[in-house]
């Protein structure tokens, strides 16, 4: 009886052991796993910090390339002048708030190589007076940074060329963006009905509302319905006009109901599409002027 008990407690013994064994392995077998998914974390997370580190080395190396001014300097700069502020967005987004001043030269869409040349034209003609220019883009970002290579290219000092910080998005939430042009900083030029009346084949351009053209215009006078002034369709439809229709290199006058404002907003507009301001004038006393009146046809 003693030997069997003592054999029976020797079988638990070593069953114990190997059982203590076996538990002892996996444990081992956990820690070398948990260890090395520790390792793949942390090779995962160091790598993550890299990549970021080196994601924001780049944007503020990016930055320190362009120089900077905010959307309230933009404003200040348009409303003293002195500076060009140059807008390079579409006209779509241009036309439909704009800061008052501005000069329209657009860089979008991006990929149109066309549009890099006439900023290069533009600039030959327009920018190389050593004046500062703030560029606005949508956002401040790829549309400025095009277009300031192309200035450069165009042989203006990058010292001279700043980035509105934000673009337009910034200007909005200013609340400065507007379709007013009549406060522009333009020459306006004035005319007299009669004078124009001996000019053969005289660009005329009627911006009265389409009852008052059929009740009756200028012969041969081209009409565009800009009643509505601020509107940013009715604009857009002045512009499209006078790219499609209009010799940039004669003279254009404008017939509205008295001579302003409507006529002044589309001396503003013609500027935009890149006609000399020297040659765009607006009828004294517009439709009322009475020797216009009694050139009127139906």
């Amino acid at each position: 009886m003693k030997k069997r008990f003592l054999v029976l407690m020797l079988a638990s013994a070593m069953t114990a052991s190997m059982i203590t064994g076996c538990g002892s392995g996996n444990a081992g077998a956990a820690k070398e796993t948990t260890a090395a998914e520790s390792t793949t974390a942390a090779a995962s997370t160091a790598a993550e910090s890299t990549t970021a580190a080196q994601s924001a080395a780049a944007e503020t190396a990016s930055k320190e390339e362009y120089q900077f001014v905010s959307a309230q300097e933009a404003v200040k700069a348009a409303t003293d002048g002195g500076i060009h502020v140059l807008d390079v967005r579409e006209w779509s987004n241009y036309g439909s708030g704009r800061v008052v001043n501005s000069e329209w030269q657009p860089i979008f869409p991006l990929e149109d190589e066309s549009l890099a040349d006439k900023m290069k034209e533009y600039a030959e003609k327009n920018l190389k007076d050593g004046e500062k220019i703030y560029i606005i883009c949508n956002s401040g970002q790829r549309g400025a940074q095009k277009a300031t290579t192309v200035l450069q290219e165009a042989g203006i000092d990058k010292n001279l060329i700043y980035t509105v910080e934000g673009g337009a998005k910034a200007l909005k939430e200013e609340g400065v963006l507007t379709t007013n042009r009549v406060e522009e900083g333009i020459e306006w030029q004035y005319i007299k009905g009669a004078d124009v009346l001996v000019i053969e084949n005289a660009q005329i351009v009627d911006v009265r509302d389409k009852g008052a053209y059929a009740e009756g215009h200028i012969e041969n006078s081209l009409h565009v319905d800009l009643k509505e002034f601020q509107n940013a369709d009715a604009q857009k439809a002045m512009y499209d006009m006078a790219v499609e229709k209009l010799n940039k290199e004669e003279p254009v006058y404008f017939l509205c109901y008295i001579g302003d404002p409507i006529a002044k907003t589309a001396v503003s507009i013609l500027k935009d599409a890149g006609f000399d301001e020297k040659n765009l004038f607006i009828i004294e006393g517009g439709a009322k002027n009475s020797d216009i009146q009694a050139a009127f046809v139906k």
